[in-house]
């Protein structure tokens, strides 16, 4: 049983790694060599991915960052932009090596972790598979965050409300051309689109550079799609969708807000449906929203989706130091990254269960 650690520049590790990835249907793209590639300008997070194997056979991988800090290091799964992670398996594993493949993986990321002085190691579970049991034995966290997703399963027949079913009529009434992201121009176009619509909601855009290496590095690999709807040459809705094998990841969707009695949203996301059916994929994940009083959860449920919990899984390794910073500082010093919920530095420490509404 071996565990290696490497970075991006071990091509020989990182073609043994790739090679596993591709072979995990159920495997994330934030959990690639690809996806570290794609955020790399955005840390500075330093990608560390492990790669377990038994008896010369790759069984399984966790992809990891560190984040540096004059406060504290923190070891992470979750990359910045894009939380989904983990430890990913080879298909069809034997419950015995599933347990082996995790205790290794763990150990190896609590041995690194340490040796990094970090404060925390944060390790992200799948929406996907219940596996919240076995991080719990392994890493024995002292914090555990639930989240959510909603999925639309796709080995089914599409169950939309009636409201849905109203929007994509109107969509196709208006005459919407749906089409994708394939220039420079229409990518800038795209980001303008976003970035303005990410002020409305009063949140931040990541920056451009983001968005042109999804749309150079992972777009000609079949990672991503940006699929637009156009009222004549004009953008009227800009989605954008990273993906690999079993699962779509609805990674950005926007709209001009006068367009919203038409309802272009609608009609890219019944197209990105069709879309991922016909590559193979079976869940259409929409991610997270605010809150489950939100009109984005109610606009996800109007589709048939379902809901799924995930966890972020914490591990404090270094406590007194973590426990003199407070919520303010966490958000100035560690901006774009989880370290730990901001309600333990308002309900303490000793609480070890939160969950978002």
């Amino acid at each position: 049983m071996t565990v290696v650690a490497f970075g991006l520049g071990d091509l020989e590790q990182r073609k043994r790694y790739d090679s596993l990835f591709e072979a995990c249907p159920h495997a994330f793209i934030q959990q690639s060599t690809g996806w570290a590639e794609v955020i790399q300008d955005l840390g500075p997070d330093r990608p560390v991915f492990l790669l377990h194997a038994e008896a010369g056979v790759d069984l399984a991988g966790l992809p990891l960052y560190l984040y540096e800090s004059s406060h504290g290091n923190i070891l992470t799964s979750v990359p910045q932009a894009g939380p989904l992670g983990g430890v990913f398996l080879r298909e069809g594993l034997a419950p015995e090596l599933r347990e082996a493949a995790y205790a290794a993986l763990i150990s190896r990321a609590l041995e690194l972790a340490r040796t990094l002085e970090c404060l925390t190691l944060t390790i992200i579970t799948s929406p996907f598979d219940d596996d919240l049991a076995v991080y719990e034995r392994h890493l024995r966290p002292e914090i555990v965050f639930e989240n959510f997703t909603q999925w639309i399963p796709l080995d089914r027949e599409l169950k939309l409300s009636g409201g849905q079913r109203n929007n994509l009529a109107r969509a196709r009434r208006f005459g919407f051309r749906i089409a994708e992201v394939t220039t420079d121009a229409e990518l800038r176009a795209w980001y303008t689109l976003h970035q303005r619509r990410q002020q409305q909601i009063g949140s931040a855009s990541p920056p451009l550079c983001l968005f042109e290496r999804i749309f150079t590095l992972l777009a000609p690999r079949q990672h991503a799609r940006f699929l637009c709807a156009f009222d004549g040459e004009r953008l009227a809705s800009g989605c954008l969708y990273i993906t690999h094998r079993h699962v779509v990841d609805v990674y950005a969707i926007n709209m001009e807000s006068e367009y919203t009695a038409h309802a272009p949203n609608a009609l890219v996301t019944h197209a990105a449906l069709d879309w991922a059916r016909s590559r193979g994929a079976r869940a259409f994940n929409w991610q997270s929203s605010p809150s489950r009083a939100s009109g984005v959860y109610t606009f996800k449920r109007q589709w048939g989706s379902l809901e799924s919990p995930y966890y972020f899984v914490t591990r404090l390794l270094d406590p007194e130091r973590l426990t003199r910073l407070d919520a303010d500082r966490v958000r100035a010093e560690y901006a774009g990254h989880y370290v730990v919920p901001f309600a333990a530095f308002q309900q303490g420490f000793d609480v070890r269960r939160f969950a978002k509404s």
